[in-house]
This record gives C-alpha cells, sequence and structure tokens, in this order.
C-alpha cells in the first residue's frame, strides 16, 4: 500500500511552493501517494503517514502560520513521520555560520516537535505583484541580492534522500538519527 504523504508550505511570494512542488514531485517518483498544500488549507492530517512542513525565514522566524500549524496539530504530528525544510535567502552563501543561523530558526519549533530531518535551501527575491513593496524595500536596505537562488538539484537530492529513508521504514526513527542536509552551490 502507498504511503501517503502530506507536504505543506507556508509562503509569501511562491519561493517556497516552488520548492515544495519540487519535494512532491520526488516523493511521487518514489511511488508515494503525494499531496501538496499551501498550510493554511490544512484542516486534518489523520490520514497521512508522513508530513513535510516549510516555510521561509522572515524576521529571523518561520512565518507564524507554520509555527501554528504545529502548534495545533502537534499531537497528531507526534504520530507521524516528520521533515521540515527552510527557505532563506541568507542560505545562499553556504557557510556554516549561515547554516547554524537558519537552523536556530526552528529551536522554538524542535521544543514542540523534533522533526526527522531538515532541508535548507536558498530562496528566490523577485520584485514583482507576490512580494509585498515591504518586504522587497527591508531586503534592499539590508543588502539581500535580487534573484532566484533556489537550487533545485539541491533540492531534489534532499527530497530523493528523505523518501528513501521516509517509504522503506516500518517504524518513526528515534530522534537521534535527526540529520540536516546543508546547502551547497
Amino acid at each position: 500500500m502507498k504511503k501517503k504523504v502530506l507536504i505543506t508550505y507556508a509562503s509569501r511570494a511562491g519561493s517556497t511552493q516552488g520548492i515544495a512542488q519540487a519535494i512532491g514531485e520526488v516523493f511521487v517518483r518514489h511511488e508515494a501517494d503525494v499531496e501538496v498544500r499551501f498550510i493554511l488549507d490544512i484542516k486534518d492530517i489523520q490520514t497521512y503517514d508522513i508530513v513535510i512542513i516549510g516555510s521561509p525565514i522572515r524576521d529571523m522566524a518561520w512565518l507564524p502560520e507554520a509555527i501554528r500549524f504545529i502548534n495545533i496539530q502537534q499531537q497528531a504530528l507526534k504520530h507521524k513521520k516528520v521533515a521540515y525544510f527552510i527557505v532563506g535567502m541568507t542560505l545562499r552563501e553556504n557557510t556554516p555560520e549561515n547554516c547554524e543561523t537558519a537552523l536556530h530558526v526552528l529551536d522554538p519549533i524542535k521544543q514542540i516537535l523534533q522533526p526527522i530531518d531538515i532541508g535548507l535551501f536558498a530562496g528566490a527575491l523577485l520584485r514583482d505583484k507576490r512580494l509585498k513593496f515591504i518586504w522587497w524595500f527591508i531586503a534592499k536596505i539590508t543588502g539581500l541580492p535580487d534573484g532566484d537562488f533556489r537550487n533545485f538539484h539541491l533540492v531534489r537530492e534532499w527530497a530523493d534522500q528523505l523518501a528513501k529513508r521516509l517509504l522503506q521504514e516500518e517504524s518513526v526513527p528515534n530522534i537521534a538519527e535527526v540529520s540536516t542536509l546543508q546547502t551547497e552551490k
């Protein structure tokens, strides 16, 4: 029987959505039953075996709706295989400091629920209708460059490793087995 996988994401301008869709495509290739859905559209997760949750970093935190989702669903999530992914512009530069900073964004969330794995991915800063002027302005004054820095090869590689691991397991792994895959150019 196919494992049912939910890949849910919070997003402001679509960058994280694109990464979630790429992850979903990999899980489909591994013959999972996959749904990729915006986090505010999810009401019940009981039917899923695996839940992958992603959010961009804003103000050194995950988006509020992603945190709220984990808080609301925490009892159900404790009985699922759960992984997180982070999308951030600072991750366009693959340095240990940037990766460590991004991982610290999850500290409050990991107190609620430890993930099996965490993916770290660079995002995109594209001035268009989806990115509110205030976020674009803040990005500009803080020196972030315009552009799409998402590395879909890296995203698919992480998703492939995660799918192989989660779709073949019969039980939820020990928390001590948590691993992270750092971004690379």
